[in-house]
């Protein structure tokens, strides 16, 4: 980011009231004194966080790449993402579609979900049947995974895209 970028970034912030007077100041002294040119990372690296927090498409992301806490901590799922929407759509108007994709995703892959399961136990009951349920139990689990990651990635562009095959229970 050239000097004038960096400098308008912090006036921008100023005015929106992200940063205090006190803190621009400062924040520009640092800019300003920095006569290198070859530093690679901004002074002010602190305030980008910040600038990430108040910026709606930040938390769509997050709501979305939330669910992929239910490989390690199943449950969790349902209840982050839930949480994400439903403090955070009041402030950010544009997570309530990403909150209702998210949910349409997760209902949508518990029914999907169970069908796989049934097909795995029925699979089981004939022989070597055991040796396709279970790269079929993989292949759901990559095919979720993918799709989280695909979805966030858009969120992060400030798009909304549906995931493939969810069932739209909320629209």
């Amino acid at each position: 980011m050239t000097l004038a970028e960096e400098l308008e970034r912090l006036h921008r912030l100023h005015e929106a009231g992200a940063l205090t007077d006190e803190e621009f100041a400062a924040a520009k002294a640092r800019l300003l004194s920095d006569s290198s040119g070859d530093q690679k990372s901004s002074p002010v690296t602190g305030w980008r966080l910040r600038e990430r927090l108040q910026d709606g498409r930040f938390w769509a992301m997050l709501l979305h790449l939330s669910l992929l806490l239910n490989i390690t901590l199943p449950g969790f799922a349902l209840v982050v993402p839930f949480l994400i929407w439903q403090l955070g759509k009041d402030r950010f108007p544009e997570l309530d579609a990403h909150g209702k994709n998210a949910a349409n995703f997760v209902i949508s892959y518990l029914i999907y979900g169970a069908c796989v399961a049934l097909a795995g136990l029925l699979l089981a009951i004939i022989p070597l049947g055991i040796t396709v349920s279970i790269p079929l139990w993989y292949g759901f689990a990559i095919v979720l995974v993918l799709c989280v990651f695909y979805v966030a990635w858009q969120a992060n562009q400030g798009r909304v895209v549906q995931y493939p095959l969810a069932i739209p229970f909320f629209v």
